[in-house]
């Protein structure tokens, strides 16, 4: 059965009071004789000693309970801070607290203040050019120029993580950032650099950035793709050996990869750990490209037409880099064999089948099923409208997944008509889903709320329980569940409708 509410942690407990009495007794002080009287550059305060982590979940704890104001930031921003996460209270980040991180700060190594866009451009710069330590900065939609990179690209240059997402640079930033111009020394270390959505920033300063970046494992741009052939071709044209990087990520925000990218795909990028490509490009010599990727942990499939059937294209491509895979995400397919799939994935973490219209299955021994989706943790099924001939094959799909999936911690089904109370209760006798965390059913109109009292009356950790719009689970089901919940102090959460 779901875990019961706990106390929780003395820590906890501490922040909490902490956050509680934070005005009438932390603060007391600095508020009523202090604050907008005088300004300090350092305050002997009383949060002095706590370090980094506990700071941060006092701001979190503040931001959830709406009690976080800029008097807090003055007590809470110390010189001990390694780390410091404010992205979460943006309306109370001005450049007058901006300047406080600058002047007491000088350990700090990771700062966010994403989605903090009062602060001006040049707060920002001035700020980063007091902090040379740092290795993780999260600057998204926020008000960052080609200046303020300039002054990361001086400064900053042990930097390893930066997010510069929805902001307001051009080319010419990014070649302050990653230097190679103007004696700048740049930040060499970047391994993972995010500049995507960025319209001024072309091509052209995505190739200076691979360039540039010998260690880059993680670069997001829309032009990352062409970047690479366009690098490729013109080693070719002067006759040198096309240069390996070193990216793990083939697409930015499930952007397809074009087939000239597909093409030399081994060799630009042959520690390729995640992809998403187009099923109809699964053949030839693009397929055979694809299957050179060894490290790839990754894939994502969009079906767009039935050219390339499921056994010839995925399955040969799956038969390869199948060992490997830890997520596999599959859209549109009308002809899923999920025994090709767990045969040839036996690490498979997460499977995402969406807008699904058809699966089929080949004959295999029982023996063979119980061991396959032994690794799998999360089951994302969706689907779309099933001819006649699929409506029987899906039962036994889900079942034989869901049978063999005892890690599994998160399940999703999705207008999955074949989903009843006899097949839920003959998956429970061989699977009791002992980790099972969040379950959801949507519009699945065949299973009952019995058959969820029958999950609530299991043992597993069920934290949150989701059923939308399945018609044969009723308000008196619900009510009770709730009830359940309340008597056995469940730390479970339960969405109906």
């Amino acid at each position: 059965m779901p875990q019961q509410g706990s106390p929780g942690t003395l820590k906890h407990l501490s922040i909490v009071n902490i956050a509680t009495h934070i005005d009438s007794l932390w603060a007391a002080d600095y508020i009523q004789n202090y604050l907008d009287q005088y300004n300090f550059m350092y305050i002997i305060g009383p949060f002095d000693v706590l370090p980094s982590h506990l700071i941060q979940e006092l701001i979190e704890l503040l931001v959830q309970k709406r009690q976080l104001s800029r008097r807090h930031l003055h007590l809470m921003i110390h010189q001990h801070l390694e780390s410091l996460h404010l992205g979460k209270c943006s309306s109370c980040m001005t450049d007058a607290i901006i300047k406080l991180v600058q002047i007491r700060c000088k350990k700090l190594k990771r700062l966010d203040i994403s989605r903090c866009n009062r602060l001006t451009s040049y707060a920002m710069s001035m700020a980063l050019s007091y902090l040379p330590k740092l290795v993780y900065l999260n600057l998204y939609t926020t008000n960052c120029t080609d200046d303020v990179l300039g002054t990361i690209g001086a400064i900053c240059v042990h930097l390893r993580d930066l997010n510069i997402c929805k902001t307001h640079v051009t080319d010419k930033g990014i070649v302050s950032l990653c230097g190679g111009g103007n004696n700048i020394q740049g930040c060499r270390k970047l391994v993972s650099l995010d500049m995507s959505f960025n319209p001024r920033v072309t091509i052209k300063g995505v190739k200076h950035a691979l360039r540039q970046l010998p260690i880059l494992r993680q670069l997001l741009h829309n032009d990352v793709c062409d970047a690479l052939v366009a690098l490729h071709e013109e080693a070719f044209k002067e006759g040198k050996a096309t240069t390996p990087y070193q990216l793990r990520s083939g697409t930015v925000n499930d952007f397809v990869v074009p087939v000239s990218f597909l093409e030399i795909v081994d060799l630009v990028c042959p520690n390729l750990e995640y992809i998403f490509i187009l099923n109809e490009n699964l053949e030839g010599d693009v397929l055979q490209h694809i299957s050179k990727l060894t490290r790839l942990r990754n894939l994502s499939v969009s079906c767009t037409d039935s050219l390339v059937p499921f056994s010839e294209g995925l399955v040969s491509l799956l038969e390869t880099v199948g060992h490997g895979l830890e997520t596999l995400t599959l859209y549109g397919y009308d002809d899923i064999d999920v025994l090709a799939i767990g045969q040839s994935c036996p690490n498979l973490q997460t499977l995402t089948l969406e807008s699904c219209h058809g699966f089929k299955l080949q004959c295999a021994q029982s023996a063979t099923l119980i061991a396959l989706f032994s690794n799998l943790k999360s089951l994302r099924l969706g689907v779309e409208v099933l001819s006649n001939d699929h409506e029987t094959t899906l039962p036994e799909t889900l079942k034989i997944v869901l049978e063999g999936s005892h890690q599994i911690e998160n399940i999703e089904i999705t207008n999955v008509e074949g989903f009843t109370d006899q097949l839920f209760r003959h998956v429970l006798k061989q699977n009791s889903f002992s980790r099972l965390r969040e379950f959801a059913l949507i519009d699945c109109n065949n299973i009952t709320g019995s058959s969820m009292f029958e999950l609530l009356e299991g043992k597993n950790c069920l934290q949150r329980l989701v059923l939308l719009n399945c018609k044969e689970v009723m308000r008196r089901d619900y009510d009770q569940m709730m009830k359940i919940v309340a008597n056995q102090h469940f730390q479970l959460e339960i969405t109906w409708t």
